[in-house]
This record gives C-alpha cells, structure tokens and sequence, in this order.
C-alpha cells in the first residue's frame, strides 16, 4: 500500500494523532485538531504545551523519550474555544530505523461523552434506589400516622379545648395534615410516569402554566418578560406533565425573588440555520429570573430528591421536573450566580 494511503487513515481516524521530536515539539498532527480549534499547520514547530498544558505531562513526555516507556492515562485538555475535555492519552516513543528514539507518538481519545453518560447512568441509579428506600419509608410511616390522625380526630369530637391547649391541639393535627401532604407527594414523586402523549403549541402549554401561579406573580408585583418563536411546530408532549414540570419551575423562580423581580421566559429552535422543527431538532425553553441566585457548590445537588436551598418544603419540586423531563427524552441545566437570578434552560426532543 501507497504512502498516501496510510497518511490518509491518519487523517481520518477518529482521535486526535500526533508526533513530537525530542524537544517536545510538534512535527505532526492530524485533521481531527481542527474539532479542538486548532489548525494543523499553526501547530507544527510548537511545543506541545501549546495544549496539553498540564503539570504532569511534561514528566510523562520525559519517560517515553528518555525511557522508551509506553504511557496510558486520562487527562482534562482545555481546548481553544475554552471547552474541557476528559480524554485518554496514550502514548510511546517514536523510533527511526536503528531503534534509536527520536521523538514521541501519541493518541488523544476524546472520552467527554462517554464519561457525561457514566455519570448520568450513576445518577439514574443513585435516584432509583433512593426512591425505593423513599417509598418503603413512605409505607412504614403512612400506617401509624393514619392512626395519629385518627385518633386526633377522635379526642377533638370528645375534649372541648380551648384557649392554648386548643392552639396546640390544632397545630399537631396541621402537622400531621403537613406529613401526609409530603407522603402523598414522595409516593407520587417514586411512581413509574405514564405518559399521554399528544401535539401540542409549547408556547401556549408555557402560557397556560403561567395562569396557575399569575396570583403569586401579582402578589410579588413581578414582571414576566415572552420572546417565543412562533415557527416551532407543535411537539408530541403530556400536557399534564409538562405543566406539572414548568409550574415547578415557574416557583422556583418566583420564591428566589422578595418583589418587583423579572421572569424572562424565551422559546426557539436549537439550530437557527436548520430547518423547521417538524423534521425533528430540539426545541429550547429559558427561564430566568433576577432572584438570589444558588452557590454554586449547592447547585449540582438541586435535582435530588429531598435537597432543597430554602428553609421550607419537601425538596422534591426540581426532583419531578427532572423526573419529568427525562421520560420525555428532554434535556435540562441550570446556570446561576448568586445575586444576580438563575436560569432553567430545558430542550425538548422535537417527534
């Protein structure tokens, strides 16, 4: 086989290939840097910390050069549009033809995907065994608060309190209301969803969802900013669910804000350029507010159940969105700075 033929498997393969002289100097790279922002030619000549620019590689390069040792190992490589990348690098030394060592070849397997789907499955995992433990809890309690309840109920038709002993008699028989609210929400919350799918406008299933919290909007004096796209097609949803999803979410915003706050809510089509959404794409919902704001050390726990920043409720609420959202097939994330609000940002898989 040709030479050409071989230079172009290179140029084709799927990782990033490349090839230093002893001085740690590129003196070959593949097309696929392109994808990182690089171009090839721009590279040749320059030390390979241009990008792998990471305490221990230079360690690493010294033992496959001096040593002729074959390395294996993960690095995070910040490419020039600024993105982390998790990646597997191997490497080994680069020979001529009397076995003398003249540089270093490498391979860099780009693993961000795999691994976000790693963590994602851990997480599903993580959640469902939660939920299991939550509703065995649920069932063990619900029996003798039943009983409680019951019996409350009884002492109130028999004992004429008053004054403060029925002050305190009252607020027992509140909370234990309170506690089989909570129960009822943590076994729905732990149910399989059944979906009913149908076609429906997003833009009207978010305005729709916007009159079950208008009084607490008004209550807050706050303002709602719309910018929808009125090209998106209509998207095979459970009204219902989707509802549930957004009014949770449409809260959340509102209890971050004390008053006169804004909820900016924007829909639109992923890719501007593509064509129109009924021949599939994503649709994007952002919803933004000007509230507090989350920590960000608090933020990548916002999804699990029973986890919540404020001092009340059940921690549940962004735990059935997520639900949600992922037996629709959607995406969601959130981006927040501590006063200055936060902002769901949920993708929706165009059918």
């Amino acid at each position: 086989m040709t030479g050409d033929f071989y230079k172009r498997l290179l140029e084709n393969a799927n990782d990033v290939i490349w090839a230093l002289d002893t001085e740690g100097r590129f003196i070959y790279v593949n097309e696929k840097i392109g994808e990182w922002g690089y171009n090839k030619n721009e590279l040749i000549g320059k030390s390979f910390l241009s990008i792998l620019n990471t305490k221990h590689i230079g360690r690493r390069f010294k033992k496959t050069s001096e040593e002729g040792i074959n390395e294996v190992y993960e690095m995070e490589i910040v490419d020039k549009y600024g993105n982390v990348r998790e990646t597997v690098i191997s490497t080994s030394p680069l020979r001529d033809e009397t076995d003398i060592i003249i540089g270093v070849m490498g391979i860099i397997r780009d693993v961000s995907e795999n691994k976000r789907l790693q963590e994602k499955i851990a997480d599903t995992e993580r959640l469902a065994a939660l939920g299991q433990l939550s509703v065995g809890i649920a069932h063990e309690i619900r029996n003798p608060l039943s009983s409680i309840k019951m019996n409350l109920q009884i002492l109130n038709r028999l004992i004429p309190f008053a004054g403060d002993t029925k002050e305190h008699f009252d607020l027992a028989l509140k909370e234990v209301f309170h506690l089989e609210a909570i129960l009822e929400e943590l076994l729905s919350y732990a149910k399989p969803l059944k979906l009913k799918l149908e076609l429906l406008d997003i833009n009207s299933v978010l305005d729709d969802t916007l009159l079950l919290v208008k009084s607490y909007i008004r209550d807050k004096d706050i303002i709602v900013e719309r910018d929808y796209d009125s090209k998106i097609q209509k998207i095979s949803l459970d009204e219902d669910k989707v509802k549930q999803a957004f009014l949770n979410i449409y809260l959340n915003s509102i209890q971050a804000m004390d008053s006169r706050g804004t909820i900016s809510i924007k829909t639109y089509k992923e890719n501007q350029s593509s064509p129109p959404l009924d021949g599939g794409g994503k649709a994007v919902i952002k919803v933004s507010d000007t509230g507090c704001g989350i920590d960000k050390e608090k933020l990548k726990f916002i999804f699990d159940p029973f986890y919540t920043t404020k001092p009340y409720g059940t921690g549940l609420g962004l735990s059935i969105v997520k639900n949600i959202l992922d037996h629709l097939g959607a995406d969601i994330e959130v981006k927040s700075q501590m006063g200055a609000g936060t902002e769901f940002i949920v993708k929706l898989p165009v059918i």
